[in-house]
């Protein structure tokens, strides 16, 4: 007798391992995010610093400005992939902006009487 699997268990087979592999992948892909969520600020304070410094000259030999290149790009990625949360955070300061603006467009300032006036 043979020990062969029937392709019914074959496939059973490849869908526990494939529900395995999917629960690590997404078990890593939380790890990163938890990670990139913990540390977005100081990982693009740190590419800014890094692309600021390089456009300076500052500590910049070949490979670090390859480095650096591919930093200033993740910070670009960084920056898209924060943009709904920016947006969020400065749609209500700039709608405060535009209505004082616009506030002040048609209600003139009036001018205050100094008690030395004549008037």
């Amino acid at each position: 007798m043979k020990n062969s699997l029937t392709p019914l268990e074959e496939l059973r087979r490849e869908k526990d391992m494939v529900r395995r592999e999917c629960e690590e992948s997404e078990h890593r892909l939380s790890d990163h995010w938890t990670y990139l969520s913990d540390n977005a600020g100081s990982l693009l304070f740190q590419s800014t610093v890094n692309a600021i410094l390089s456009s300076f000259g500052f500590g910049a030999n070949k490979k670090k400005q390859q480095e650096e290149t591919s930093t200033s790009n993740s910070l670009l990625s960084g920056l898209t992939a924060y943009y709904p949360v920016v947006w969020e955070l400065v749609q209500p300061l700039l709608w405060r902006y535009f209505m004082k603006k616009i506030k002040s467009i048609f209600s003139g300032k009036k001018k205050k009487k100094r008690k030395d006036d004549d008037d």
